[in-house]
């Protein structure tokens, strides 16, 4: 009991605690001190002030007071192993410490104390149930280290869960554990299962939060307990983290050496010391997006120094950019990033990395904005990265090299280069190049395959290049040097081809193309002193307008000893010469501006540098103007000389051209001469002529002269086509005394289409220009164009640009007078009114007031117009007022408004129209109509943008009609035509129209649309019953006339200066069409006998014929019937001509280039050959029926299938040769025509109808031969009878016979034709005993039913002349349709025998004509009562027997017919008369 309570006592348990830290201390070698000791009788313990210390006496733990429960005192008794409830521990204290030349910690060192030796068996044990930690304090430092404290931490709370040391090993589970970092970082809590022992430190399932992270995973340091003294080298991290959370802001308390603020999202294991960590599997997002997937290893990045560090990476994407890498990555690296990678933008990068401070290895691709690098280098020298070195290779796809290198003449570039060289910047680039080049942007244009293989020192290129691109076939092989003071240029380049326009050097519309060869060598370190040659040959250029060849040349220059420069120039195609001199180039301009400046009083020159001079004598060739300037043209022997002395300010210049040819400017003989010291002249001008598109100047003369600080110029010249106009000018330049410059006018003379106008013609002191010499100020000094009592006048003053008075007058001003003479069109009327313009700074008041009497355009009278503009003060709204007048009557007027705002113009106008005139308007539709003529009454009104305005209204058109003069039909419009004007279109409603000759009609309708009031197109449809489409005259150059009436369609389409008309239909009666083939001028010249050269009938040589036509482009398409007469003029001068009537289907094409194509076939129902030859033959063949003609190109080239035949009377006893025949017989020569129509290939026959096939068989034998026939053909055309040796005589008189007897026939003949009384003489054949005939022919039609014909002849001058012979018929026809005829006849018998008289046959007959396919249609024909009547119009094929028309030709002709497709029959239009 008593001892119970002597335990109780504090004293008594501090007694008993002390003496068992004693038995412990004893026990284990230990110095545990406990200051107080209070147990409770249930086994509470408390201590206070617990301290151990160290093997150096100093602390190693130290707990203010510490408060548990003993579980077992006899083993904290016998055993010295306290197990413990609950501990409580406050002011906890933990100082692990490692003293000087140590090796092991002090911690070390106490656990060794209670290690037997065994594992996991320790001399000492404790265990707790939990131990609380408040306000604690945990330190670990080491005095062998330079930063001696490697971790102190304070405000140390925490708690844990089964503590259990068993010798040196403690395990727990760390339930939540925070406190406050040395360096500041404050971690909120910890919580892990903990494991210690002498190898390692393990946390597993290890959470950590803090203000800025969040992380888990799992930790294991590895270690000997010798590596704590060099814990970042030693001492092994292994483990994971697992969807982490880290902030930089916590890392920087570490290694401060990252961004402020940012968070990483990490998932990785690592493995490694802290100085040699390497994060594998890593996966890394920060907030702003940046992401890094791979492995890197990161070495002596804690606790090393800056150049020792080293980053290894193996990554398969990195995915930023150069904002947000700088903001990932480590300062030390971050902020060493070049700036350019700021403009490669959002990069993705996969590939490895070695990076320290001073060096970079890389095997990377790269995909960026600028595009995508594949690069395997090595970089030295980062702590200068314009000046670092490089090797290996670099490919670069579509990368753009301009954005980088902030060069916008550079863009994409794609390569393939190995580099070996340093530098980043022009200035300090030194490297090796060799690779290909396979496109490379460089101003405006892509290069493409260049191989290189050089050293490029900027600015040293040394080395080889060839291009191989399309457009830049060259070699450089050579030096150019521009580094040293003395630059040096020794290089030879080859170009095979360089296309300058593709290239960019040359703008888009020119074209240049040049080759050649270059060698230079040359030094200086500056153009003002480049000395050396530059030597070019084979030299080519080519242009859009020529190829040009230059022969070689070379360019030299060199210095004297005085400095004094001489440039030599020895092309004989470019320009030869000299230049010798002193000066900068810089400053030749303003050399030469102060040489012309002298020129003009009181010039202020520009400063200059002293002792400069300039010779040259120079010859200019009109290649070197046409190279550069293809619309320009020199004569070869231009010439230049002169000289400039800066310093005495001489200027000597002679300068001339025989001709300059100047965008179509023709200028010749230009002299020009300088020279401003001279007293007479300064600058004297001439030159014999000067021509431009509207306006030709010549004989101009132009002199000036200084003096007395005033120029006087003086200019004569004469203008106009013809010379009319003498321009007489005189112009002074001086400076007033308010330091003015003045220009002005003395008495000048215009004559300007033979109306002499003055200037300043009463020489008064105005007429000048007034301005300072800022060109700011200017006062105009009326300034006054006269003639007679007509004057033009502009006065007014300006004021920089805030203040403007600016008047033009005009009185009794003749528009003919004034107005330039322009082609087709002239003005006229009396024009009276001013236009002035004020401003004064904001405010603005434009106006103008305008009368012009009698108007007129081209002869034709318009009226009076009237027009008045007012303008606001702010010229933004313009009111428009105008009125046309005629008779008193107003014809026109508008009202409205022009509007200016947001540099936009829009209109607002309304125009009335009365019977105002169309016809002065015809000029502007010349190319396609003539006489437009009517009246047009209605309303227009247009609103909007003035360059494409809404147009809305509607026109009456009255005595309208306009000519068309490719057809030579003029239409008239019908009554109150109605034109609708809508937003882009005027529209035609159905007008009818009439052809003022022949009255025939059709309706026309469409639309002409215009695109902001230009462009026109048009859109119209003719369609007519029956209308007048052609009716043109013969004319030297027609390749076709005639009058065509049509039934059909036509559209007219297209713009207004390349219209298309496209016309289908079939013709009309009245319709006659003549193609003449050859041209008038060609006299004596036979559409078949053509007289060719040698080489031209074995091919060596063509014969063509050019075809020339300007005019719309036409597609007529027709059908023609027997309706249409078509003619085929072979000679214009003989009346050489073919014509016929038939069936075919024609297309003919026109254009404006002088296309005249003709496709179609042309069947012959009946037709007329005027044969003429060489003016002894004139006879008319008739076309035999079913003959063809086919076009299929070429009009002239048109396939010929004809027999015509001649039909007359003569013997062929001479062909005979015996005396058994001797009488006349009806004879036909027939022509049959085959070949082209431009070259046919004609064959002649004669045939006998009447005569016995014994007889016609024996003349067809002697008539075998061709030559033997044309030349028997010829002789009965000629002289009527065969040809003998006897008979050529007959060919001289024979023609004239016969011209004699046309003319008595015509004089005989009626004009209906149904009487026709002739004459004819015929000469007999005295060999045959025939005597000459005088011979009367009739032919005559009583009545429909009744005709007769007949010939009789009475011989003269013969054997016997009381004989009256001849050929009598009479034809008498039995029913309606002419099928049944009867006929009597009395003619001479075919054979007469010498010696007997002229035999006669006579008779009657009767005939009957059917037509039939077969017996059966016969027998129906025949019999049958209801016979139908056949049609005027019926087909070919029923008005021609099957044996005149091949089958394939009817099939052919309806071929063509279906592919054209049919014509849309429309209805006729019913027109209502108005009255």
């Amino acid at each position: 009991m008593l001892l119970g309570i002597l335990l109780t006592l504090p004293k008594v348990q501090t007694k008993l605690g002390t003496f068992a830290t004693q038995k412990l201390n004893e026990k284990f070698k230990t110095d545990i001190n406990i200051g107080k000791v209070h147990i409770s009788p249930f086994g509470k313990v408390k201590l206070k002030e617990v301290l151990i210390k160290d093997h150096h006496k100093d602390t190693l733990f130290h707990i203010g007071a510490l408060n548990t429960s003993v579980l077992s005192f006899s083993k904290l008794v016998n055993d010295g192993h306290p197990y413990l409830g609950d501990l409580f521990a406050n002011d906890l204290y933990v100082n692990i410490y490692t003293y000087k030349n140590e090796d092991f910690s002090n911690l070390d060192k106490f656990i060794d104390a209670f290690d037997d030796g065994s594992p996991s068996t320790g001399k000492f044990r404790m265990k707790a149930n939990s131990i609380t930690i408040n306000n604690g304090r945990f330190a670990f430092s080491n005095e062998n280290k330079e930063t001696k404290t490697f971790l102190d931490v304070n405000n140390l709370n925490g708690k844990v869960y089964d503590f259990f040391i068993k010798g040196s090993d403690v395990t727990t589970y760390i339930e939540k554990l925070s406190f406050v970092h040395q360096n500041g970082l404050v971690l909120d809590n910890l919580s892990a299962y903990f494991t210690y022992t002498k190898q390692n430190l393990i946390l597993d399932k290890l959470q950590i939060q803090t203000p800025n992270s969040n992380i888990n995973g799992n930790l294991k340091l590895l270690y000997k307990k010798e590596d704590f003294a060099n814990f970042t080298d030693k001492v092994v991290f292994s483990g994971n983290l697992s969807k982490s959370e880290i902030g930089t802001n916590d890392i920087n308390y570490f290694y401060n050496e990252f961004s402020k603020d940012n968070i990483f999202y990490v998932t990785s294991s690592f493995n490694g010391t802290l100085n040699n960590l390497t994060l594998s599997d890593l996966e890394l997002l920060d907030k702003n997006n940046s992401e890094v997937i791979g492995t890197v290893t990161f070495k002596n990045v804690i606790d090393g120094k800056n150049d020792s560090y080293n980053i290894i990476g193996n990554f398969n994407k990195i995915a930023t950019n150069y904002n947000k890498l700088s903001y990932i990555m480590p300062n030390v690296i971050g902020k060493r990033l070049p700036k350019e990678l700021k403009k490669f933008g959002n990069v993705n990068f996969s590939g490895d990395l070695d990076i320290t401070e001073n060096n970079l290895v890389t095997n990377f691709i790269l995909l960026s904005q600028l595009g995508e690098i594949e690069s395997n280098i090595e970089l030295s020298g980062l702590k200068n990265i314009d000046n670092a070195a490089y090797k290996g290779n670099v490919t670069l796809y579509d990368f753009n090299v301009g954005n980088l290198l902030n060069d916008k003449t550079l863009g994409k570039t794609t390569l393939d280069i190995d580099i070996n060289g340093k530098g980043f910047t022009k200035k300090n680039l030194k490297t090796i190049l060799k690779g290909n080049v396979q496109s490379f942007y460089y101003n405006g244009y892509t290069y493409k395959n260049i191989d290189i293989d050089g050293n490029l020192k900027m600015p040293y290129f040394k080395g080889y290049l060839k291009s191989n691109d399309a457009n830049a076939k060259l070699e450089f092989d050579g030096l150019v040097d521009l580094s040293q003071k003395s630059n040096q240029y020794d290089f030879r380049t080859n170009i095979d081809y360089l296309n300058l326009n593709k290239l960019g050097i040359l703008p888009k519309n020119k074209q240049g193309i040049l080759k050649g060869n270059i060698v230079a060598k040359a030094y200086g370190n500056s153009i003002d002193n480049l000395a050396g040659t530059l030597s070019v040959n084979k030299l080519s250029f080519e242009n859009e307008k020529d190829n040009y060849y230059f022969e070689d040349f070379n360019i030299t220059s060199n210095f004297d000893d005085e400095g004094v420069r001489t440039i030599n120039l020895n092309s004989p195609d470019i320009i030869s010469g000299t230049i010798v001199g002193k000066y900068k180039i810089n400053q030749v301009q303003k050399i030469v501006e102060n040489a012309v400046g002298s020129l003009y009083a009181n010039y202020k020159p520009n400063p200059l540098a002293p002792n400069q001079f300039l010779d040259f004598d120079l010859t200019i060739y009109s290649k070197a103007i046409e190279i550069f300037l293809p619309e320009v043209k020199i004569a070869e022997n231009t010439k230049v000389k002169g000289k400039i002395n800066a310093d005495k300010g001489e200027f000597k210049l002679d300068f001339s051209s025989p001709f300059i040819d100047a965008y179509s400017n023709k200028i010749s003989n230009l002299n020009i001469e300088i020279n401003n010291k001279n007293p007479l002249y300064n600058t004297y001008i001439t030159l014999d002529s000067l021509r431009t598109k509207n306006y030709k100047i010549s004989d101009f003369n132009l002199l000036n002269l200084t003096l007395n600080d005033t120029l006087y110029v003086r200019s004569e010249f004469k203008g106009g086509n013809a010379q009319q106009d003498n321009f007489d000018l005189n112009i002074f330049h001086t400076i007033n005394q308010e330091k003015q410059s003045v220009v002005g006018f003395k008495k000048s003379e215009i004559s300007f289409k033979n109306y002499q106008w003055y200037i300043n013609e009463q020489e008064t002191k105005d007429n000048k220009i007034v301005f300072d010499k800022n060109f700011k100020d200017f006062d105009f000094q009326k300034i006054i164009l006269s003639h007679n009592n007509q004057y033009l006048e502009f006065f007014g003053n300006m004021k920089d640009s805030t203040y403007k008075d600016l008047n033009l007058n005009f009185k009794d001003v003749a528009l003919e007078k004034i107005t330039p003479s322009l082609d087709s069109l002239t003005f006229g009327g009396k024009l009276n009114g001013n236009i002035s313009y004020q401003q004064n700074k904001n405010l603005h008041k434009p106006q103008s007031e305008i009368n012009i009497e009698n108007l007129s355009m081209n002869n034709l009278l318009i009226g009076d117009l009237y027009l008045n503009i007012i303008g606001n003060e702010n010229l933004q709204k313009f009111s428009l007022n105008a009125e046309v007048s005629q008779d008193n009557q107003k014809r026109l007027s508008a009202t409205g408004f022009i509007n200016y705002i947001n540099k936009a113009t829009t209109i607002d106008i309304d125009a009335q129209l009365n019977k105002f005139n169309l016809a002065p308007f015809s000029y502007f539709l010349r190319s396609v109509l003539s006489d437009v003529r009517g009246n047009a009454t209605g309303q227009i009104i247009a609103k909007g943008n003035i360059e494409d305005p809404n147009i809305d209204g509607r026109l009456y058109l009255n005595d309208a009609g306009m000519r068309i003069p490719y057809l030579n039909v003029d239409y008239a419009l019908e009554k109150n035509a109605i034109i609708d004007l809508t937003e882009h279109q005027f529209a035609l409603r159905k007008i009818r129209v009439t052809d003022t000759k022949y009255n025939t009609t059709g309706v026309i309708d469409g639309n002409i649309r215009h695109k902001k009031l230009g462009n026109w197109i048009i859109d119209l449809n003719l369609s007519s019953q029956n209308i007048l489409a052609l009716d043109t005259q013969d004319s030297e150059d027609a390749l076709y006339y005639g009058t065509a009436f049509m039934k059909g369609n036509a559209n007219i389409t297209g713009p207004i200066n390349a219209l298309e008309i496209i016309v289908k239909g079939e013709s009309e009666p009245g319709t006659f069409i003549k193609l003449p083939i050859d041209s008038s001028g060609d006299v004596g010249n036979n559409s078949f006998i053509t007289f060719i050269s040698p080489e031209e009938k074995y091919g060596k040589g063509k014969i063509t014929k050019s075809l020339q036509y300007n005019g719309i482009e036409l597609d007529l398409d027709f059908d023609i019937d027997t309706d249409a007469e078509i003619e085929i003029i072979l000679d214009r001068s003989t009346g050489h001509a073919m014509s016929g009537r038939g069936y075919g289907s024609i297309q003919m094409e026109i254009n404006t280039e002088g296309k005249f194509l003709m496709t179609g076939d042309f069947l012959i129902y009946e037709g007329e050959y005027n044969f003429k030859y060489a003016g002894l033959i004139d006879k008319k063949f008739i076309v035999k029926r079913g003959g063809t003609i086919r076009w299929d190109g070429d009009p002239m080239n048109a396939i010929l299938n004809l027999e015509a035949i001649y039909k007359t009377t003569a013997n062929p006893a001479v062909l005979l040769e015996s005396a058994s025949f001797n009488r006349k017989v009806p004879t036909e020569v027939s022509i049959l025509l085959n070949g082209n129509l431009s070259n046919p290939v004609p064959d002649f026959s004669i045939d006998f109808p009447t005569v016995s096939s014994v007889l016609k068989n024996e003349i067809e034998y002697r008539l075998q031969n061709k030559d033997a026939r044309q030349t028997q053909a010829f002789a009965l055309l000629a002289t009527g009878s065969f040809f003998t040796p006897e008979t050529a005589s007959n060919t001289v008189y024979g023609p004239l016979f016969e011209r004699a007897s046309s003319l008595f026939n015509d004089l005989f003949s009626d004009e209906d034709s149904k009487l026709q009384l002739g004459v004819d003489y015929t000469q007999g054949d005295r060999i045959n005993a025939i005597s000459d005939r005088v011979g009367v022919t009739l032919n005559t039609q009583i009545n429909d039913r009744i005709s007769i014909n007949g010939k009789v002849g009475v011989p003269v001058g013969g054997i016997t002349e009381s004989v009256i012979v001849g050929d009598v018929e009479i034809q008498l026809q039995l029913n309606e349709d002419g099928s049944l005829k009867a006929h009597v006849f009395n003619r001479e018998n075919d054979v007469n025998y010498i010696a007997e008289t002229i035999g006669y046959t006579q008779g009657i007959g009767l005939n009957y004509s059917v037509e039939f396919d077969d017996f059966k249609e016969l027998i129906k024909k025949i019999f049958n009562n209801n016979k139908n009547k056949k049609t005027s119009n019926s087909n070919f094929s029923d008005q021609m027997s099957d044996s005149e028309i091949s089958p394939d030709f009817i099939n052919l002709i309806q071929d063509a017919k279906n592919k054209k497709g049919e014509i849309k029959q429309e209805e006729p239009i019913e027109i209502i008369e108005e009255d």
